[in-house]
């Protein structure tokens, strides 16, 4: 963009001027930030946030959420209730493993195709990073087809927000999602109940039989999918419409099995960040601390008798469903998983304020922390004015 547009920045009126005038010099405008004038700096933080990536372009991506949630709030429709993350299985769904088939055979590779075909998933990862492009069009068209058949009937989602993101350093693509339920009885309900305990009992309710969550799944906490030997099957590999007739003991153990295979939180890197004093690190999704620095071996979550709100270290409020088996499965919804077949995690919202006179203030503070995962960490304006200024100056 800087390449094809940036003599237009030169030369528009509306920026630096006339297109007879010659482009500042770094002297001419170190005299204008010596001067107090600080006009150039903030026409070039404008004209960014066409740049992908910059502090700019993803502020302006932060301000578009906002203005979203607030035309929605402002139509009546009520602030979001859902917030949720949908990760592509690329490796194992085997509609995306048929077109990497495809692909193979045009490009000539007869011994990735053969290997393909026997279900071999170290030629399938291969396939997948070769051909990414495909990949991603793939996840996109089934997650356009996902939300506008699953998400809004099965989950009674009404309205969405959703953004594309690729996961740093291992460019997987992945969906968050914030959508507004249908019904938002629940909502009132919770508002209205007298006690803490019964308002609990509102979101466990509404959990349970609306959006089929659970947190409650017996799985083997230290199973790693990835090593399993290509022999062996997973349910990932099964379409949803290929999965035996349902009944109540075959459905729990598809989800048993789904939950063990993408499910299951093991504390990496992205979930412990680093310290450069080498001590042990704490999981900020608060599956625990490892005994010793790079182990990464947290304990999990702790067991709970019963559903409870709980607060994390940023002062927002979480719901966290009875948990008696498993320390490391992940809350999520079965219904959701069933027929998404990879990881896909759901958090309910949580407001105290009266939905039909919402607290602004605690919708902000909600959306401020869906905002730091469906948008990209930022400077704020100060900082990236004084980090320009600092360039000039210099």
């Amino acid at each position: 963009m800087n390449n094809s547009s940036g003599n237009f920045f030169y030369s528009d009126k509306h920026f630096l001027g006339a297109k007879d005038r010659q482009p500042p010099t770094v002297e001419d405008l170190q005299r204008q930030i010596t001067s107090g004038d600080f006009s150039y700096i903030n026409k070039l933080r404008y004209y960014a946030k066409g740049i992908r990536g910059c502090d700019s372009f993803w502020r302006a991506k932060t301000e578009e959420l906002e203005s979203w949630i607030d035309y929605h709030i402002s139509q009546g429709h009520g602030p979001p209730t859902l917030f949720m993350t949908f990760s592509c299985a690329e490796n194992w769904w085997p509609d995306l493993r048929r077109l990497m088939i495809e692909l193979e055979k045009e490009a000539g590779n007869q011994q990735q195709v053969t290997l393909l075909e026997q279900n071999n998933r170290t030629a399938m990862a291969k396939s997948a990073k070769r051909f990414t492009l495909y990949v991603s069009d793939f996840f996109l068209k089934r997650s356009k087809l996902f939300l506008n058949t699953v998400v809004k009937n099965g989950m009674r989602i009404e309205y969405y927000w959703a953004r594309v993101e690729f996961a740093p350093g291992r460019g997987q693509i992945h969906l968050h999602l914030l959508g507004i339920g249908r019904d938002r009885s629940y909502l009132v309900d919770f508002h209205r109940a007298p006690t803490e305990d019964e308002k609990v009992q509102v979101l466990e309710d509404y959990a349970e039989q609306v959006l089929d969550m659970t947190a409650d799944v017996d799985i083997d906490d230290n199973f790693k999918g990835q090593t399993r030997p290509d022999s062996t099957s997973s349910p990932l590999e099964r379409r949803y419409c290929e999965c035996p007739k349902f009944d109540k003991r075959t459905k729990e153990e598809d989800c048993r099995g789904l939950s063990q295979e993408c499910m299951c939180h093991l504390c990496n890197q992205y979930c412990l960040g680093t310290n450069i004093r080498n001590v042990p690190r704490v999981c900020r999704f608060d599956y625990g601390k490892e005994t010793k620095y790079g182990e990464k071996d947290t304990p999990g979550k702790v067991h709970r008798p019963v559903a409870a709100i709980v607060v994390d270290k940023r002062g927002i409020e979480h719901f966290q469903m009875k948990r008696t088996k498993s320390r490391k499965v992940v809350q999520h919804s079965r219904t959701m998983l069933q027929t998404w077949r990879a990881n896909c995690d759901t958090q309910i919202l949580i407001y105290r304020s009266d939905p039909y006179r919402p607290n602004t203030t605690e919708i902000e503070n909600v959306c401020n922390y869906v905002v730091a995962y469906a948008g990209k960490k930022h400077h704020t304006s100060k900082h990236e004015k004084d980090a320009i200024q600092n360039i000039i100056l210099r």
